[in-house]
């Protein structure tokens, strides 16, 4: 798509918007004109320029204005010195233009017009505005059109359209569509007709409820290459399409990172709803105590600690952006993070509910964010029963609620890209797992999607290396939560030297310690999950187990298994008795009387934290709380250190604080076995 600049507004307070139209179309002025409040005057630069660079254009303009306008009386004339500064900033694009035509050939028409190169060249000897103006390619670039008020007849019929308007602009809080998304968002939840909701989004846009945006920006107009992000997952690595785009019919570049989602563009437009929160202007914020009964949650002692010192937190961080900057900069609360460090089985889902209650009566809107869909779909019937006054919505890919609005929002990772400062709080589950663990651009996703001031509760039992050194360090508030919620201690994994995995296959053996370790298992009446590294091997080793214990229900499932999640079902009903599995399963899966053996130990696949979290799958319930954990390997390497030496730490400190029940406190080095 292309672009017009325009100036909409009164003479004291204006703004830059983009006026989008498709290149096989013109741009119809007068249906924006009908749109304008009284007295309000609408000035449009008539020649096309490119999407994304009308975009960092009026970027670049607002912040110049507003900055001018903030130092000065303000009596300035804003409709004239926005003039101005486009000028001026279409003047210095085009003089650096002709120095760099090959690196901007391919990319999306920079100024959009067929004189650009002529005009270019023509701009070496413009030195400033005043020259642009009496230039004879000033028509061609930069000239305006000035549009009237509109007269009193349109201004009443818009009457309904204005209302329509804020329909609209409630529906749009906080998200960040493309235009295709918005349009359907709009056919599913507006009865008008298209015209009708097409005219209340133009009056949106010039009134400032809606934002346009280029969904790929232009970052830095200047070296050899431009530098371009997309705006939705903040990717730098673009890539130029093969062939004309049917919107621009240029070779425009798009992003790969989030194609799932959509194709985001040079020449494609965004629109951003803008979420104002209710606690920005309630008089007071009531502390925890005052608004919630933290005992008719049910939680144990230790859970209500944490929980407390979370609450506490977020009241902090709501009650400190109320004071003066002088004093918010220096104060140590004004962290957005908040991490909960909890064991695996510590009953993190309930310890998020009184969190959930705060935020939603103090009116604020929450994300609950997870990884993965089955976890989406968990948690769903769990909240809406714990929160049946609460409008709550499920986003995941494939959702029939992905339009829906709720207060609290269930959402996978890629789902976030969809939000802007929408949220006052974002609880991130499982933030060291796959998708987030390791990619930083879903990080400033999860950043983007909470409010100016709102707050970021990290869920984990297994930080990331980066977070435990910022919390070292004293520049994270964190609560450590080292027990379960049966008050039982962790299983500590014992080590059993054994063969690869591979070189048992080839011999079509199993060690003689897994075969008796296995029996002493099956004899407790154990769920027996065994994790290898590679899925390739899993159905193999599966048939290897069944030679040795004919008598015994074993199967294999990995995420390439269609029949992983009945297999999951059968494995907890007992109708399977060991299951030859993967990493796939190494969150997220609770069944009772579990034991744990992981093999090929040393691997790298197999670091500290995925030990951790396979180890965690023993001793949930409380019925067994003392289930087995075996590291099978033939090295003892860093990571297995590592993963015992921090389930022994926590259960020392579970000890220290008193979690641990009676009959463990007197038994350290009885349990936590070496």
């Amino acid at each position: 798509m292309y672009c017009k600049l325009a100036i909409v507004g009164l003479e004291q307070r204006a703004r830059a918007v983009l006026l989008p139209y498709e290149k096989r179309s013109a741009l119809q002025i007068e249906q924006w004109q009908a749109c304008l409040l009284e007295g309000e005057r609408l000035v449009v630069y008539d020649a096309p320029i490119a999407l994304y660079l009308a975009d960092w254009l009026a970027r670049y303009v607002q912040k110049t204005v507003r900055k001018e306008v903030g130092s000065r009386t303000g009596t300035r004339d804003q409709l004239q010195r926005y003039q101005h500064v486009i000028t001026q900033q279409l003047v210095a694009a085009g003089k650096r233009l002709p120095g760099h035509w090959v690196a901007y050939e391919s990319i999306a028409g920079m100024l959009g017009s067929s004189n650009v190169m002529k005009a270019g060249k023509e701009f070496e000897g413009i030195d400033s505005v005043d020259s642009f103006h009496s230039h004879q390619y000033k028509d061609s670039i930069g000239s305006l059109h000035h549009s009237p008020p509109p007269i009193n007849e349109c201004h009443q019929n818009n009457q309904r359209i204005q209302a329509l308007q804020q329909h609209i602009t409630s529906l749009l809080q906080g998200r960040k569509l493309l235009y295709d998304e918005w349009l359907s968002l709009g056919a599913q939840q507006v009865s008008e007709n298209k015209e009708q909701l097409l005219a209340a989004f133009r009056y949106a846009v010039l009134q400032g409820s809606i934002k346009l945006r280029s969904a790929v920006q232009l970052v830095k107009l200047s070296g050899k290459r431009p530098l371009l992000r997309c705006l939705r997952c903040y990717e730098t690595e673009l890539t130029e399409s093969e062939h004309h785009c049917p919107f621009c019919g240029e070779h425009c570049y798009y992003c790969k990172t989030c194609l799932q989602m959509g194709r985001a563009r040079t020449c494609s437009v965004v629109v951003m709803g803008h979420y104002r929160s209710p606690t920005t202007d309630a008089p007071n914020i009531h502390p925890p105590s005052r608004v919630l009964d933290l005992e008719a949650f049910g939680l144990s002692d230790a859970q209500q600690m944490a929980t407390t010192k979370a609450l506490t937190f977020v009241h902090q961080r709501l009650t400190t952006r109320r004071l003066p900057q002088s004093i918010r900069a220096a104060s140590t609360t004004l962290s957005r993070q908040f991490l909960l460090w909890a064991v695996t089985g510590a009953g993190k889902t309930e310890m998020i509910f009184p969190l959930v209650a705060y935020m939603t009566k103090l009116g604020g809107r929450v994300l609950l964010a997870t990884p993965r869909r089955d976890v989406v779909l968990e948690l769903a019937p769990r909240l809406r029963k714990a929160f049946p006054e609460l409008s709550i919505a499920t986003l995941y890919g494939g959702s029939e609620e992905r339009w829906q609005h709720g207060q609290l929002i269930i959402a996978t990772t890629h789902q976030l890209m969809r939000f802007h400062q929408a949220f006052d709080l974002v609880i991130i589950d499982e933030l060291d797992a796959f998708p987030y663990h390791g990619d930083e651009r879903l990080y400033r996703v999860a950043e983007q999607c909470s409010t100016k001031h709102g707050v970021r509760l990290l869920l984990s039992a297994t930080p990331p290396a980066y977070l435990q050194r910022e919390l070292n360090k004293g520049r994270l508030a964190y609560v450590k939560l080292p027990v379960r919620y049966h008050r039982h201690p962790l299983p500590v994994p014992i080590r059993l030297k054994t063969p690869l995995i591979a070189e048992q296959l080839k011999k079509r053996t199993l060690p003689s310690a897994l075969i008796q370790a296995l029996h002493s298992s099956l004899k407790d009446d154990a769920q027996v999950f065994i994790f290898l590294q590679r899925i390739a091997h899993t159905e193999a080793y599966a048939a290897l187990l069944r030679a040795s214990f004919p008598h015994v229900s074993i199967q294999a499932t990995s995420s390439q298994d269609a029949q992983r999640a009945e297999k999951v079902i059968a494995f907890r009903n007992r109708d399977i008795r060991i299951l030859v599995t993967t990493t796939i399963l190494e969150r997220g899966v609770t069944v009772p009387r579990s034991h744990v053996y992981i093999c090929d130990a040393e691997a790298e696949l197999f670091d500290e934290a995925s030990l951790v979290q396979m180890a965690g799958r023993a001793g949930r319930s409380g019925d067994a709380p003392n289930g087995a954990v075996y590291f099978l390997s033939q090295q003892w390497n860093e990571a297995q250190r590592k993963a015992v030496k921090q389930i022994k730490s926590m259960n020392e400190l579970a000890s220290d604080l008193g979690y641990l029940l009676p009959q463990y406190r007197s038994k350290r080095q009885g349990v936590w076995r070496k």
